[in-house]
């Protein structure tokens, strides 16, 4: 069972549940037809004896039967009997039948010679002289009619389950050619390595069809990820390329052109930041992977979110940049379940990431309220955001500002990346608020 095709093990099971209901319906047809060919033989015989009822006379000290007497008829008997149980009239199919004594009431079963017999007694009066009459049929004789059903059954029946097999095969391969198109079209798809391949579907809206959408979908977030990701490794390795180049270089000049001490300190001083920058995306790409994977999971507790946000505040206003101000606005004894750790992180990096691309002499305004949820904003007056850049400023290594991309003071382009992150392991949703040159605003929201 386990090589055969779905098709064919759906065939099967149609098959085996068209025999179990074959047998249901011959044994019902077998129980009715028993049933019905008893209920008929025994009326067709009374209805024979009491006919014959009405024609029989006594008279000159015998029974007589009238003109429309029948002693036999399509496998019925009939006898008569005077009141002493002397046979006048008719004859038996066996002898064990006549002597078998007359006793009025309904009609009963009698066996002989192998074989059964239906009979019937009736006792009439006529001139004070009683009259037996004495009704018989073959069981047997009577099941002929119903012998022939069983035959056109047992005939039919094979007949019907093969077309039924039949048309369930067809019916099954119709049915399944969705889900054959889906499995051809991920063979095609996993040989060509090409995402952009989608299963066609006819728009009937059925089970399969939906079916066949929803790997549609899940195609197209495939690609999203693999080209995201492609991207990704594009960027990490400039990232560290840069980098890496920087101290390579700065060797080399060490070595061939460097010229006094205070030269080499300064050498080595470019040398040290470009590792600490290494060292900082090493880090992060490090934090990522393992919230990622799991292996970091957030050490959720009870937590007061005021006293943590202010806490990040003072921290970041002891390193000014630009003389930008940072406003506070904290509601205190706001409290949730979250990992101290990881929003502390997240609100380092709005606050940070505010300061980079704010204007000289600017505000920041970090504010904490709840008003039925929790909401945490960092709003800045700086550059703002591009709304052709808005939905890109939460993948990794992507900077709205092209110009700062390796200048001084330029980010690792992966701190609104992680604070979606984050936000996301707290059940928050993160949102931004920009227009280009008057500044932006970024929101956290618990519900």
């Amino acid at each position: 069972m386990k090589k055969l095709s779905i098709k064919l093990k759906l065939t099967l099971y149609f098959t085996i549940f068209m025999l179990v209901l074959a047998g249901f319906i011959f044994v019902f047809v077998s129980l009715l037809s028993g049933s019905e060919t008893r209920r008929r033989l025994e009326s067709e015989l009374t209805a024979m004896v009491n006919a014959n009822a009405r024609e029989v006379h006594y008279s000159d000290r015998q029974v007589r039967p009238g003109e429309d007497f029948i002693d036999y008829r399509r496998g019925f008997y009939c006898l008569v009997f005077t009141g002493s149980g002397e046979l006048t009239e008719g004859h038996a199919p066996d002898e064990a039948l006549v002597e078998e004594p007359l006793s009025e009431g309904p009609v009963r079963e009698i066996t002989a010679d192998g074989e059964t017999y239906l009979v019937y007694d009736l006792l009439t009066t006529d001139k004070r002289h009683e009259i037996w009459l004495r009704g018989i049929v073959s069981v047997s004789g009577g099941e002929i009619g119903t012998a022939s059903v069983y035959t056109a059954v047992l005939i039919s029946i094979p007949l019907l389950i093969l077309l039924a097999a039949i048309g369930g095969y067809l019916l099954a391969g119709r049915s399944l050619k969705p889900i054959e198109d889906i499995r051809r079209t991920a063979e095609e798809i996993g040989e060509s390595g090409d995402l952009s391949r989608r299963i066609e579907m006819d728009g009937n809206g059925d089970e399969l069809h939906r079916l066949a959408g929803s790997f549609n979908g899940m195609f197209e977030r495939l690609e999203a990820n693999f080209e995201a990701e492609k991207q990704f490794t594009s960027d990490a390795s400039h990232e560290l390329r840069t980098p890496i180049t920087t101290i390579l270089a700065q060797c080399e000049y060490a070595f061939e052109d460097a010229s006094g001490e205070e030269e080499l300190y300064e050498v080595i001083g470019d040398i040290q930041k470009q590792g600490y920058r290494m060292q900082r995306l090493v880090e992060s790409l490090l934090s990522f992977t393992r919230l990622d994977m799991g292996t970091a999971a957030p050490d959720l507790k009870d937590m007061d979110l005021s006293a943590c946000t202010l806490a990040v505040c003072r921290e970041q206003a002891e390193l000014p940049e630009k003389n930008i101000a940072l406003i506070e606005e904290i509601t205190p004894g706001i409290r949730l379940i979250g990992d101290e750790t990881l929003l502390s992180r997240l609100i380092a990096n709005l606050i940070r990431n505010a300061y980079r691309y704010g204007r000289e002499n600017g505000h920041i305004t970090v504010k904490l309220a709840k008003e039925g949820g929790i909401t945490l904003s960092v709003a800045d007056d700086g550059i703002g955001i591009s709304k052709e850049d808005l939905p890109k400023i939460w993948n990794r290594f992507y900077r709205a500002d092209k110009a700062r991309t390796a200048g001084e003071g330029a980010g690792l382009g992966l701190g609104l990346a992680m604070v979606k992150q984050i936000a996301e392991l707290h059940g928050a949703k993160v949102s931004v608020v920009s227009t280009l040159g008057e500044g932006s605003c970024f929101t956290v929201q618990w519900k």
